[in-house]
């Protein structure tokens, strides 16, 4: 047996290897963790129209609730909705919001599916999309309406499920990674400076897709470049488990 044929013979068995030990990784997960739906503003007018019993979650500070808010809504900051899990029965029909439903509003609506609540759901484009299709917002107090700015000074606390730990790191290429994002129940893993994180738990990146990346991040890849433009970088990242590397980037 010549040189050439042992060498492909050994990359086969590599491939082999590899394809097996990953699949095992997929199958033995846990599924990946429910991904609230988004409704459209009209979707919500309609069911409150026909009298179906739905709540209407403003997740935003109380100062951006008070200068104007979809009428009828409760006021429930994303930072607090952990107290109010017992508010309401898991049959209740919830649609979270905040300004565009960037990740308040998507946090806090992954948070109730977490907990068994299965019609919670995210108004999409938030109170600014509600507004623009032409429904109405109500102010707290006889001041001039408006949908406030996004408060600089709003603190980002973000907590998600109990993560996994990687005692033993694996090695994968980029086209290794690709199978690893975060769909069909298979663990979401994104790269960035070559550590490969274990972001399946995270209730922004539920399905494979991170919010509020508008459509451009998503699980399976290395993110490096898009992460560095980021107002957070790698600082929010960081909080969840390294699983190993990328083949082709030392370590950093």
């Amino acid at each position: 047996m010549n040189s050439r044929v042992i060498k492909n013979l050994a990359l086969a068995f590599s491939f082999l290897c590899f394809f097996f030990f990953s699949h095992s990784i997929l199958f033995a997960a846990d599924p990946t963790l429910p991904k609230a739906s988004y409704l459209k503003p009209e979707t919500v007018k309609e069911w409150l129209g026909e009298g179906r019993p739905l709540l209407l979650i403003d997740v935003r500070e109380p100062k951006e609730y008070e200068a104007g808010h979809i009428e009828g809504a409760l006021n429930n900051p994303y930072g607090e909705i952990e107290k109010h899990l017992g508010d309401w029965g898991k049959e209740s029909t919830l649609v979270f919001y905040c300004i565009h439903s960037t990740w308040r509003a998507p946090y806090s609506a992954n948070l109730f599916k977490d907990h068994g609540f299965q019609n919670a759901y995210i108004l999409e484009g938030g109170i600014v999309a509600w507004k623009g299709g032409g429904q109405t917002i109500r102010a707290s107090q006889a001041t001039a309406l408006t949908i406030a700015p996004y408060p600089q000074d709003l603190k980002i606390a973000l907590y998600h499920p109990q993560d996994k730990t990687y005692n033993e790191k694996i090695t994968l290429t980029r086209g290794e990674l690709k199978l690893f994002d975060g769909k069909e129940g298979r663990p979401a893993y994104v790269a960035v400076n070559g550590k490969i994180y274990d972001v399946t738990q995270s209730r922004l990146w539920r399905g494979g897709e991170h919010a509020p990346s508008e459509g451009k991040a998503f699980a399976g890849q290395d993110l490096t470049f898009l992460i560095q433009e980021s107002p957070h970088g790698v600082k929010e990242l960081e909080k969840f488990p390294v699983v190993g590397q990328l083949a082709d980037i030392k370590e950093q």
